[in-house]
């Protein structure tokens, strides 16, 4: 009876579904999958552990100079390519809600739909930009994507498509042989990520004083929340806006805090930021559905709109996910009607996932991560949207609670690219983005393959000439 059991087609089926069930129960399997920009592996980032070890914990420390039973190294993808230790462990997450969502319906168009069976679940008149943004469920009979489609065929829908989620996970731990962060000239910097300046000639806070004119603009940053108690960002000028669903929970504060940190860390800390005296307006589109953390776009359109609304010119977006066309109809506009300049992530999905959105849109500043040496963070995402790298990897940036922590991922790098552009529309508020993504693509050191390329686009981001 066993050996029949064992060979019996329905038993084995029945099997094989029990066993995948708990994988990929409730995830819809597509391919506009969100990849994470920057994963811990189930690291809750709250405790402070200097750089290495937390203290009084008995558990593993998150940075290891060795893979553990639940890590492995990832494989060196070739000379020039920084590796990283994340943890192995694949999650299937949901890539959209099942609803659309619309960006400028005619009330003619949207009268035509409720007669064939739609259903508005939500309606918003963006302030910034004008337009109308709906989310729509599809009649009952009719498969979504069909449902797509018929939107997409009324005169004003051509920006229709599924609710897609956009995730931030926290972050990968650099086993980079660069040695200790701080081995440099005291003299002429005291932080923890002196390397990482130097490598792009980061202006100090008093050459900044001497030869940068202007003043800074807000720079938006659509994220998690932030802690602003923090000890090393305690102080800073930031206002939060929360927009996520009302109908989930709060995003945690884990990305968010060491996101803002890289712009303002106390002047003086070892996590002192890019910009301490900038002003940042934080909006939180993310929340919680279990234990994913994700945005979805009917909010991130939203985000993207308060910023507008606030006449924010530039936007750091440490995000990743799929293509999305009412996302791309709003980046359009913002950009070419609004003179915002957008700088996205190009997400961490691995070197075999294309440039993640919003980064490969026209117009946006797509940028990748390298080490301290130069060298490309492996887990970096590549194609020909890659603008410009930035350092990345192993960079000390506050936690959600207090104290600081070794971070690696694309989401790191982009604060650099959007410091720097803050940097220029202070001394030129003309600048166009286009002409912004010029100026810094144009003084990159060229890395890789001569000239613009898949891996580092134009090189690595140069910021001496930023002021005069």
């Amino acid at each position: 009876m066993q050996l029949f059991a064992f060979r019996n087609p329905a038993f084995i089926l029945l099997t094989a579904a029990w066993l995948l069930a708990p994988i990929t129960a409730g995830f819809p399997l597509a391919d506009g999958m969100a990849w994470a920009d920057d994963d811990d592996g189930g690291d809750d980032d709250d405790d402070d552990d200097g750089g290495g070890s937390s203290a009084g914990s008995s558990s593993p420390s998150p940075v290891q100079t060795d893979a553990g039973p639940s890590q492995k190294p990832q494989q060196n993808a070739g000379p020039g390519v920084a590796t990283v230790r994340r943890r192995d462990v694949v999650t299937v997450l949901a890539a959209f809600a099942p609803e659309l969502v619309v960006v400028g319906l005619a009330s003619g168009d949207l009268t035509i739909l409720l007669q064939e069976g739609y259903i508005v679940l939500e309606s918003r008149l963006l302030g910034g930009t004008g337009a109308a943004i709906l989310r729509l469920a599809p009649p009952p009979a009719l498969a979504l994507d069909l449902a797509r489609d018929r939107v997409r065929q009324l005169a004003s829908g051509a920006t229709a498509d599924f609710n897609h989620f956009y995730r931030v996970n926290e972050d990968l731990v650099s086993t980079s042989s660069d040695g200790d962060a701080q081995d440099h000239d005291a003299d002429q910097c005291l932080h923890a990520n002196c390397l990482s300046f130097e490598l792009i000639q980061w202006p100090s806070p008093s050459l900044r004083g001497r030869t940068c004119s202007g003043v800074l603009p807000t720079i938006g940053i659509i994220d998690t929340g932030v802690n602003i108690t923090h000890d090393l960002i305690d102080g800073s000028r930031i206002e939060i806006i929360r927009l996520g669903p009302d109908t989930a929970d709060a995003s945690r504060q884990i990305h968010g805090t060491a996101v803002a940190s890289a712009f303002t860390g106390r002047l003086g800390s070892r996590v002192e930021g890019l910009l301490p005296e900038a002003r940042l307006l934080v909006v939180d589109v993310f929340s919680m559905t279990g234990d994913d953390e994700r945005a979805d776009v009917f909010s991130l359109i939203r985000g993207l709109d308060l910023m507008a609304a606030r006449s924010v010119r530039v936007v750091n977006l440490s995000l990743a996910g799929p293509a999305n066309e009412a996302l791309a109809a709003m980046t359009q506009q913002l950009v070419l009607d609004n003179k915002m300049a957008l700088v996205a992530a190009v997400g961490n999905g691995g070197p075999d996932k294309p440039v993640g959105f919003p980064a490969a849109l026209p117009g946006v500043i797509a940028v990748t991560a390298v080490d301290r040496r130069g060298r490309l963070y492996a887990d970096a995402q590549r194609g020909p949207e890659v603008d410009i790298a930035a350092p990345g990897v192993g960079l000390l940036l506050a936690t959600s609670v207090a104290g600081a922590k070794e971070k690696t991922g694309t989401s790191f790098a982009a604060p650099f690219i959007t410091a720097s552009a803050a940097l220029l529309i202070a001394q030129d508020p003309l600048l166009t983005p286009a002409q912004i993504a010029l100026r810094l693509t144009a003084s990159a050191r060229d890395l890789g393959e001569a000239g613009a390329d898949n891996l580092f686009g134009a090189g690595l981001l140069q910021t001496a000439r930023l002021c005069h």
